[in-house]
């Protein structure tokens, strides 16, 4: 579809995240899961609670196999250290996806600083997603803002979403063309995978204004322990 949105596809879409920032609202309300498969069965009765269907089957994934794939099918494994919460819903034919990273157990100091390393790429990729800045520079920054942890970030910094979950434009460094414009809705999820230690990814559906990039899901970002 197109790129850039009317304001009926905005505002159905702003919708989608609204609903999908209610559903993490109940996570956390409700945390007391203790397998990947448990927490995605919750999310996905969220969903059809409220008369909706996923953008996508929902991802958890946890501890060691986070850092080994990013598209990974939940398990009866038990949840432990870093937990990547990544899910959306249709609304209206349109879409959301967000991501949320949370720690079960006790993290340590480096884990800290880890996840705050993350959280900084993240905000470098929403500050600098500006009406006419081309989309692999945004994701040039972002991904220089991880320093010695860049090499673990293995995939785009976001992509566009509508009736798809994965529309243009991408936000990719070896692809220079792609030029953000205003009413544009991308996502920004940088992401640092350690193979066989850890995963962890922060994601919002954004909507590119002549103000800059403005969050569509809002949940905490924080580190939330359980």
């Amino acid at each position: 579809m197109a790129q850039v949105k009317t304001k009926e596809q905005i505002a159905k879409i702003t919708k989608a995240c609204q609903e999908t920032d209610a559903i993490f609202s109940k996570i956390l309300k409700n945390f007391s899961f203790k397998t990947e498969i448990e927490l995605r069965d919750f999310i996905l009765f969220e969903i059809k609670k409220r008369g909706l269907k996923p953008s996508f089957p929902p991802i958890v994934t946890s501890g060691k196999r986070a850092g080994n794939d990013i598209h990974p099918k939940p398990t009866h494994n038990k949840l432990s250290g870093f937990v990547i919460i990544d899910f959306g819903v249709i609304y209206e034919r349109y879409m959301s996806d967000m991501t949320r990273t949370i720690y079960v157990g006790i993290p340590t100091k480096q884990e800290k600083e880890l996840y705050n390393t993350l959280l900084h790429a993240y905000r470098v990729g929403v500050a600098n997603a500006c009406v006419g800045i081309r989309c692999a520079h945004v994701d040039t920054l972002s991904r220089g803002s991880l320093g010695v942890h860049a090499k673990y970030f293995i995939h785009m910094l976001g992509h566009g979403v509508g009736t798809k979950i994965h529309e243009a434009p991408k936000l990719y460094h070896k692809l220079t063309r792609p030029v953000l414009k205003e009413n544009m809705i991308i996502t920004i999820e940088p992401g640092i995978y350690i193979k066989n230690k850890c995963g962890l990814r922060t994601e919002d559906t954004c909507l590119i204004t002549k103000k800059g990039c403005i969050p569509l899901t809002n949940s905490t970002r924080d580190l939330l322990i359980f």
